[in-house]
């Protein structure tokens, strides 16, 4: 009787359940359909429609996939379709593909009308919160002017300690490691997490004054911000993760659906704008006390940190009161912080770390180089003045920059100039490209970096001396370092590039005064995985049940070789 009683009422939960999903999931179908139709007109109607590319091999992910798994796959497709094509991004969408370097230099000169692309921003807002490259135009220069001092070279100056601080503490943990192996043949030592730790640990003091302690060197106990940012972007999850992301944010209402990582996702937020909301009020704080706001504080002390830096410049007299940031504006910045100062940094010292331990000649002269600097303590401007140093670096960060690419949109109707025509589908030759409002562009800043018509036939050599001697084509390069897009140009550069840069001489002078760095595997065997827009080494044979890291040996310097 009691089961019998039952079956209404279960039928009663089916209908009620039918009631609802079907309105649900004939919204969802009609806006994917009406999501379509847009596609596929602004493609009909497009003045880039008759432009040449590749086939689209997924009306799901276009040829987003396959150009993650191999970067060399644009190089391939500009032999065949030019410098400019178009390609399909997510759910099709075109996207003008530009490596051609007069037309980046317009892209990058007019930042008021090439902005960060609307997906970009969205996938973005959904890790970082509103920070500054979720922003555009009056926004995004109000916050940018105001940032801009706690990044100058001034402010670097002051925080150089900290680098050598905090490498010096990385080198200390390795040896730990290194000095467990009697067998004086060197330790295989994955060193990829013990990176991301010692740039977290400088990111907390340099940027917030804040110790997340994440090399462990005073307590057993992992950082939780490190567990995040492993889970979301080192974990064999991370590519999808990253394009869930994008996804979401080219089609809003995926936000509505608890797709992959979203759990994840949602925990990095909380625990970010949690952390961020307690660093702020702390900063604040010390700053009302040591009556920071008046022009005769100088930087010192626990006051030398970026975000102390910010706020005071926030509350200085040529601000306007209209014109300042909110404590929410403030707060929105230290995620973004948080990912540049320690995913990017990071993956650019594994990378440089890599490219010398398959090159022991680079290595021994750029260590002779090092060593000859009679410190152990040295300046930002010290290590300025090493010229190897520099071309190591800069040889690096074109080999592999970090960030694979960037997305701009139109924000109105313009026209591209061209330093190579293009034929299109009719055989018709273009010296310029019609822009409509709402395009992407995508800007691909590996392929730039590596193109052989610009650096040479050897592009592909890790060669530091390259740069003694840089073919003429090199400074045609809209980049704001280097002639490199690794950073960016234009209004919307990297705001951190100092910051990095100083970062890595510093951790590179400790390392090689300490250590002799050799390959753990063949060469071949390493190789970049790609997670959003993030390139890190990894084993090949390992990246899919391991996510991206960096075995190689160290071996301690004898004692007559070491740097005292």
């Amino acid at each position: 009787m009691a089961a019998a009683s039952l079956v209404p009422n279960l039928s009663s939960t089916a209908r009620v359940l039918a009631q609802i999903a079907a309105p649900i999931t004939a919204t969802f179908v009609g806006y994917s359909l009406f999501h379509a139709f847009q596609i596929w007109y602004r493609d009909w109607t497009s003045p880039l429609h008759g432009m040449k590319g590749p086939p689209n091999p997924s009306w799901l992910l276009g040829n987003f996939r396959e150009m993650n798994l191999d970067f060399w796959l644009p190089h391939r497709w500009r032999q065949e379709y030019g410098r400019t094509f178009l390609f399909r991004g997510l759910f099709s969408i075109p996207e003008l593909h530009v490596a051609d370097v007069k037309a980046l230099s317009h892209i990058m000169a007019h930042g008021e009308i090439y902005e960060r692309s609307d997906a970009s921003r969205a996938a973005a807002r959904r890790l970082l919160g509103s920070s500054l490259i979720t922003l555009t135009a009056g926004d995004h220069h109000r916050q940018r002017r105001i940032m801009n001092p706690a990044f100058g070279v001034p402010q670097i100056r002051a925080i150089t300690e900290i680098f050598v601080e905090k490498s010096n503490a990385l080198c200390e943990v390795w040896s730990r490691a290194v000095d467990s192996n009697t067998t004086g043949t060197g330790t295989e030592v994955e060193v990829l997490s013990g990176l991301r730790q010692m740039t977290l640990d400088v990111i907390g003091l340099a940027g917030f004054g804040y110790d997340f302690d994440a090399l462990q060197l005073k307590s057993n106990k992992s950082s939780e911000l490190n567990d995040v940012f492993t889970e979301l972007f080192h974990s064999p999850k991370a590519n999808l993760y990253g394009l869930v992301r994008v996804a979401q944010g080219t089609i809003p209402v995926l936000s509505l659906l608890p797709l992959p990582g979203w759990l994840t996702l949602l925990t990095a937020r909380l625990k970010l704008d949690r952390i961020g909301a307690e660093i702020v009020r702390k900063s604040k704080d010390l700053i009302r006390r040591r009556g920071a706001n008046k022009k005769s504080a100088a930087i010192s002390g626990a006051q030398r940190d970026i975000l102390s830096v910010l706020l005071k410049a926030n509350l200085s007299e040529g601000i306007p009161e209209s014109q300042r940031m909110s404590d929410a504006e403030v707060v929105a910045q230290i995620p973004l912080f948080f990912l540049a100062g320690h995913e990017t940094t990071s993956t650019a010292a594994a990378w440089i770390m890599h490219c010398l331990s398959y090159n022991p000649l680079i290595q021994a002269k750029l260590r002779a180089e090092l060593l000859a600097l009679d410190t152990s303590t040295p300046t930002m401007d010290e290590l300025n003045r090493l010229p190897y140093l520099e071309a190591v670096i800069r040889e690096t960060l074109r080999l592999h920059a970090p960030v694979v690419f960037v997305q701009r949109t139109a924000m109105q109707d313009d026209v591209l100039p061209l330093g190579e025509a293009y034929v299109d589908k009719q055989g018709r030759e273009f010296t310029s490209l019609g822009i409509r409002k709402g395009q992407t562009i995508h800007i691909p800043i590996w392929a730039v970096n590596n193109d052989p018509e610009i650096w040479g036939s050897d592009v592909a050599e890790f060669k530091p001396e390259r740069w003694t001697t840089l073919p003429d084509a090199v400074n045609s390069i809209p980049g704001i370092w280097a002639n490199l897009l690794t950073f960016a140009a234009g209004p919307h550069n990297c705001i951190g590039f100092r910051f990095s840069l100083a970062e890595l001489k510093i951790l590179l002078f400790a390392i090689l005064r300490t250590f002799e760095i050799s390959p753990a595997l063949p060469e071949g065997s390493i190789g970049p995985v790609v997670a959003g827009l993030l390139q890190r080494p990894a084993v090949i044979s390992d990246k899919e049940a391991k996510g991206s890291g960096l075995p190689v040996i160290l071996k301690r310097l004898n004692a007559d070789e070491e740097g005292i």
